[in-house]
């Protein structure tokens, strides 16, 4: 199993995106930053993340599994999609993701809309040599976090936010705590609108082991390109070490 360091930083970009090359490129350099790369598998309906992310998704000229045909992920690479996606071909989505490198694939909707697959999905990772990764919501059964922590996951995510860039009145920091109390020392991921340093510092002080920036860092690699985005992930990593 991959082991991920504390704290850590994930950044998130989807697959292909902006275009073939320019993906490759901040592959490469955010790997020499991130301690974790959270790529994203296209789909027609990214239904959890905001307007940013929608958009990189239906833009893409491929989607689903043929997305990740060539593609050579760097060390501690997580897949996301959408276990809607996949109901009944986990394991064809684990073996592709097996063959990309991919440490684990982390499905947002599976414990939201079909929490009857947890075990499928487990067993699918399992048999193809991946750790389970799962998104806890918000507002989570404290059973429920029990539970996923009892499967030794990679990491826990807690989503922060309704949607990925929307910014919304929570306690995130209650949240993180309440998540940590239930979840012991499994690894604890904090993502969502995270958008600047002091956001990220305060986050790992409330308790979260690592975070992912997605929409910051990608909207920063389309209007200045890799080089922008790799030094607003460096700034971040700074804010955190």
């Amino acid at each position: 199993m991959a082991t991920l360091p504390r704290p850590g930083l994930g950044v998130y970009v989807t697959a292909g995106w902006p275009n073939g090359a320019v993906f490759a490129e901040f592959l490469d350099a955010a790997a020499g930053i991130a301690d974790f790369v959270e790529v994203g598998i296209p789909t027609e309906n990214p239904k959890y993340d905001g307007p940013f992310i929608r958009s990189s998704h239906r833009s893409a000229p491929v989607k689903g599994i043929a997305a990740l045909r060539g593609l050579e992920l760097p060390e501690n690479a997580i897949l996301m999609g959408y276990a809607e996606d996949f109901a009944g071909r986990f394991d064809e989505l684990a073996r592709a993701a097996a063959g990309a490198g991919a440490a684990s694939v982390l499905l947002p909707d599976l414990l939201i809309d079909m929490p009857e697959m947890l075990d499928a999905y487990v067993a699918s990772m399992r048999a193809n040599g991946l750790a389970p990764a799962f998104f806890l919501p918000g507002k989570f059964p404290y059973a429920l976090a029990e539970r996923l922590a009892g499967y030794d996951p990679l990491f826990i995510y807690i989503g922060l936010y309704a949607a990925t860039g929307i910014k919304l009145p929570v306690y995130v920091e209650r949240n993180i705590r309440l998540a940590r109390e239930h979840i012991g020392k499994t690894y604890l991921v904090a993502g969502f609108a995270i958008d600047g340093p002091d956001k990220a510092r305060a986050l790992v002080e409330a308790g979260a082991d690592g975070l992912v920036v997605g929409t910051a860092a990608m909207k920063r690699l389309a209007d200045g390109g890799v080089e922008a985005a790799v030094e607003f992930l460096a700034e971040i990593k700074r804010a955190i070490r």
